[in-house]
């Protein structure tokens, strides 16, 4: 995507942006959609992406009287996340309860923009950063009415922790890194987009693997998959293993003709338990 303005009610995009000043007119885009639909704000960031936020523009000029009103908080990264020893379901609890207290307060949700830049950059962290975004996917999908910005600096970021990142959105602005596929929660289960191929599969199977949903069925909605080759396809039938051994069964949905003649001729009907349903049905 190139703009936040389509971004609705419980969506979770990525946004990689190269300096503070560029980054902030897109934050206030993405915070002045929220304040109209009624939404709280929220705002997460370091001391030079604070001050970009709160300079004089067109969208959002009255971000002190905003913040003065109790509508947009601004906080600083550490006030929001606990980075060094990242823990996924403390920083859910934290935003489960802002979102709360927002519907409580008058607000029909909780819009966030977060510079996450610091989880990403302490050293080992890709783990719990990978399964923090995925968990907060869950969580704005099904959760009390929280949508989200997570914004990564480029330049501070190594490459392949942000490829890792933003292949757990459902929406990525990353002009010069575009991740080959995206894994994220939709309709009641998880769905996939972009290329399943030799040079990724392995990744999009750690993604799989470190997810948290359970049985008895886990739908994977595999429609918006552009191109799968063989490496694709095992990485598939992987997991539908892994989810065998905890008594889960995969459910392949949207899948073409062409896929599932495929997943014959591999023999992975034969290797998995998975169903896997044509597309519409």
């Amino acid at each position: 995507m190139d703009r936040p303005a389509v971004a609705g009610p419980a969506d979770h995009l990525c946004w990689v942006f190269d300096d503070a000043s560029s980054f902030a007119p897109v934050a206030r885009q993405f915070l002045a959609d929220g304040l109209a639909r009624g939404e709280r704000l929220l705002f997460v960031g370091d001391a030079e992406g604070i001050d970009a936020l709160r300079q004089p523009a067109t969208v959002l000029p009255d971000v002190g009287e905003l913040v003065a009103r109790g509508v947009l908080h601004v906080v600083p990264v550490d006030g929001a996340y606990r980075t060094g020893q990242f823990d996924a379901d403390r920083q859910l609890e934290f935003y489960d309860g802002a979102t709360r207290r927002a519907v409580a307060d008058g607000y029909t949700g909780l819009r966030v923009v977060a510079d996450v830049t610091p989880l990403a950059v302490d050293p080992g962290g890709e783990a719990d950063l990978v399964r923090w975004e995925h968990l907060a996917d869950d969580f704005f999908a099904h959760g009390p009415g929280m949508s989200a910005m997570c914004a990564y600096r480029r330049g501070r970021v190594d490459p392949a922790v942000l490829a890792a990142a933003a292949a757990v959105h459902p929406q990525v602005h990353a002009p010069d890194d575009v991740p080959p596929f995206r894994v994220w929660f939709d309709d009641g289960g998880l769905a996939v987009a972009g290329v399943l191929d030799a040079f990724d599969a392995d990744h999009a199977l750690r993604v799989l693997l470190a997810s948290h949903v359970a049985g008895p069925v886990v739908r994977l909605d595999v429609s918006r998959v552009e191109f799968v080759d063989a490496a694709g396809y095992r990485a598939l039938a992987r997991w539908a293993q892994a989810l065998q051994a905890r008594s889960a069964r995969l459910c392949l949905v949207g899948t073409s003709r062409l896929f599932r003649r495929t997943w014959q001729v591999l023999g992975f009907d034969q290797l998995t338990d998975a169903i896997v349903e044509a597309a519409g049905s």
